[in-house]
């Protein structure tokens, strides 16, 4: 997700420094040492916006006798903040939790630690470095901090099958998850929701695109019986105006003929319902997700595109964009020859299932404010299709308030899928999305 970050804010006109720079340079903080009554450290973790927050810690102890009159009251947590930038509870930035929150449980010489739930790389300072968080107890030889973590689990994660796809001459990693009924038995023939990775994963490993927003982890962490994918994908130098270059974009659509012929497999092996499939990604996966469905909108049941890039006809950084001749070139490579689909020996230029297409239910969400994928995108992509004879489609356009309720806004403006993936509120993207399972 750094990676992500950085690609961002290279491409916004202020950058967090300088929408930051009012607050006070904060000096690092020094780290507490180890304490020598701990022998081990675990972390339990779920996944946020940008990598994990910490929900519980273990801390196993080498006498028990240490955690006999041990009481909350004697910890206090620091450097432990929401895992966004702002805090969605004053759009102020973030700073240290005034009530950690903490619930104390004790088995043998196992000391467990719930707390609200924390950044796992700690606080991020003035300078854009992260300081640890640390644990600081009354007694010092149960203090600890981030640094002294020896393992750590991650919710759905950890239960994700992870393996490699080879289809249309290339190979792909992935990681599914599949939900399991009360006895622990994988159920079968559940939803698919299949995530389409943002520009700062391609080339990526799998646990930096897994870890980069809640894609995986969303619908189960919300009680959902849904099946869940995503791809590390290579898109070598995929950028604005993509579709400009026939190769770049003869990637994007075999990227899709591989995720396809992989979702194929599921179905055939009842792990999941061919009638219930469901796509979604954002900037880059945005538009690699309209790219998606322009080649197989007869497979799936919706899909939402969000903060969507170009790769159908220019649109970002087109100096002077003509919208009503985007949109005349929109319609033009909608009713025309203008996927590429694998004939089995290679990616040929085919023509679009049009009706297909308009009737696929579509959500679009975008931020008003995003500066890396104006919202012009969203709202060309809505008024063509809707031109075209689309009646299901829907468009959230997120204001900097809005932003900020779930923790970003401002220079982070474009991070609108941070607000999709957390909000299942009516009416919203993702409550729409579970209504059609």
């Amino acid at each position: 997700m750094k990676r992500i970050i950085a690609a961002a804010l290279a491409l916004c006109p202020v950058t967090a420094f300088a929408q930051f720079a009012w607050q006070p340079v904060q000096a690092q903080t020094s780290v507490v040492e180890k304490g020598s009554g701990i022998v081990k450290v675990v972390t339990h973790n779920q996944v946020a916006e940008w990598g994990t927050v910490i929900k519980s810690i273990d801390v196993t102890v080498a006498n028990k006798k240490l955690l006999k009159k041990i009481s909350a009251k004697d910890f206090d947590i620091i450097n432990n903040t929401y895992n966004t930038m702002y805090d969605p509870a004053t759009g102020e930035a973030v700073s240290d939790f005034k009530d950690d929150e903490i619930v104390l449980s004790k088995k043998g010489n196992v000391l467990t630690i719930s707390a609200k739930p924390f950044d796992a790389e700690g606080k991020r300072n003035a300078r854009w470095q992260k300081e640890p968080w640390q644990v600081i107890c009354s007694n010092p030889a149960l203090s600890f901090s981030g640094k002294d973590v020896d393992q750590k689990t991650i919710d759905v994660i950890d239960d994700c099958i992870r393996g490699t796809f080879t289809y249309a001459g290339i190979t792909r990693e992935y990681m599914l998850y599949l939900p399991k009924d009360e006895k622990g038995n994988t159920i079968p023939n559940v939803p698919l929701f299949v995530w389409q990775i943002g520009g700062g994963e391609y080339n990526q490993d799998m646990m930096t695109v897994a870890l980069a927003n809640r894609c995986l982890a969303s619908l189960p962490d919300n009680g959902y019986k849904c099946a869940t994918l995503v791809f590390a994908l290579a898109n070598p130098n995929y950028s604005y105006s993509a579709s400009l270059d026939p190769e770049k974009i003869k990637l994007v659509d075999r990227n899709n003929a591989l995720q396809m012929a992989f979702i194929d497999t599921l179905i055939k092996e009842g792990k999941v319902d061919g009638s219930k499939l469901f796509c979604a990604g954002a900037s880059s996966g945005g538009g690699c997700t309209m790219r998606f469905m322009m080649a197989f909108a007869d497979r799936f049941k919706a899909a939402i595109p969000i903060c969507s890039m170009d790769p159908i006809v220019p649109i970002h950084q087109v100096k002077d964009l003509d919208v009503a001749q985007l949109n005349k070139d929109l319609e033009a490579a909608w009713t025309g020859n203008s996927v590429y689909k694998w004939n089995g020996t290679d990616m040929v230029l085919s023509k679009m299932n049009t009706k297909a297409f308009v009737e696929l239910p579509m959500f679009f969400a975008h931020a008003k404010d995003d500066t890396t994928c104006k919202v012009v995108s969203t709202e060309s992509y809505f008024d063509v299709r809707a031109k075209l004879g689309a009646r299901n489609d829907k468009k959230v356009i997120y204001s900097d308030a809005d932003m900020k309720e779930y923790g970003f806004g401002g220079a982070l403006a474009h991070f609108s899928w941070c607000r999709v993936l957390n909000d299942y509120n009516p009416g919203s993207p993702m409550n729409w999305l579970v209504n059609q399972f």
